[in-house]
């Protein structure tokens, strides 16, 4: 999962790449589609733990059982779950593309996967890329379309998964330097790094490199498979096979 900030400049960037009438049909601006782009990444950090499992178990199954769940709040009109939707597939489809070469990096001993995250939205901040407000306020129509997303959690759960989510997402990418970056490593050996250094490495920067590439370059592949979505969910269709992937980019079998 690149990081949240990166999810929210790749969802714009799609956005911009879909057609007109679809365009027309989602708000990027909304709250709804901010939220959307942050995926189930919000309940990783719920103290509760069957709200933690129903995140991390999204993540490792297909895409469509996922995308699945959204169906009928969108072809029913519920507010702002087109907005939802369309940022979820976003993360999705970035997490999709993005994941199986941060895992071969991170194999081979070029960077670490969770710190080249953090590093890579702290440098999209430092250029000005997309906007980190210091707080994220949801309305109820948000959460409501939030939670049709999630088995387990109501739309009051959902608001306090983002608050917490937010303000530490949003504390990685404003904050840098080798102290604070060895303070999580003292609590647990995977989160060493995550607060990221002054002076990025070099696997560091090649990681950043390849993640720019990501961005550019998937922003048209997602646009299309964004416009099936929507198409195969108005029509009643099945989902695409694009989606038969889980996060990280498994393959699983789409029937």
């Amino acid at each position: 999962m690149p990081d949240q900030l990166a999810h929210y400049v790749f969802a714009r960037r799609v956005w911009k790449a879909c057609g007109r009438a679809l365009r027309d049909r989602i708000d990027p601006d909304s709250i709804a589609f901010r939220l959307g782009t942050f995926g189930p990444d919000p309940l990783f950090t719920d103290l509760n733990a069957r709200h933690r499992a129903e995140g991390f178990g999204l993540h490792r199954q297909p895409g469509f059982v996922a995308l699945e769940r959204m169906r009928e709040s969108v072809r029913g009109g519920l507010p702002r779950a087109a907005d939802y939707a369309a940022g979820f597939f976003t993360h999705y489809a970035l997490d999709r593309l993005c994941h199986p070469e941060l895992k071969a990096m991170d194999a081979r001993g070029e960077v670490r996967h969770l710190p080249l995250e953090a590093a890579y939205d702290r440098a999209l901040y430092l250029r000005g890329e997309g906007e980190l407000p210091r707080r994220i306020f949801p309305g109820e129509a948000d959460c409501r379309a939030a939670v049709e997303m999630y088995h387990s959690l109501t739309p009051r759960q959902f608001r306090a998964d983002v608050r917490l989510y937010w303000a530490m997402r949003r504390a990685l990418a404003t904050q840098s330097g080798t102290f604070l970056a060895s303070l999580p490593g003292k609590l647990s050996p995977a989160w060493d790094g995550i607060i990221p250094y002054a002076e990025p490495s070099e696997g560091v920067l090649r990681g950043i490199a390849m993640l720019d590439q990501k961005l550019k370059e998937g922003a048209p592949v997602a646009a299309e498979q964004l416009e099936r979505y929507f198409a195969a969910i108005d029509a009643g269709a099945l989902l695409d096979a694009w989606v038969a992937p889980d996060f990280a980019g498994k393959e699983h079998d789409s029937d």
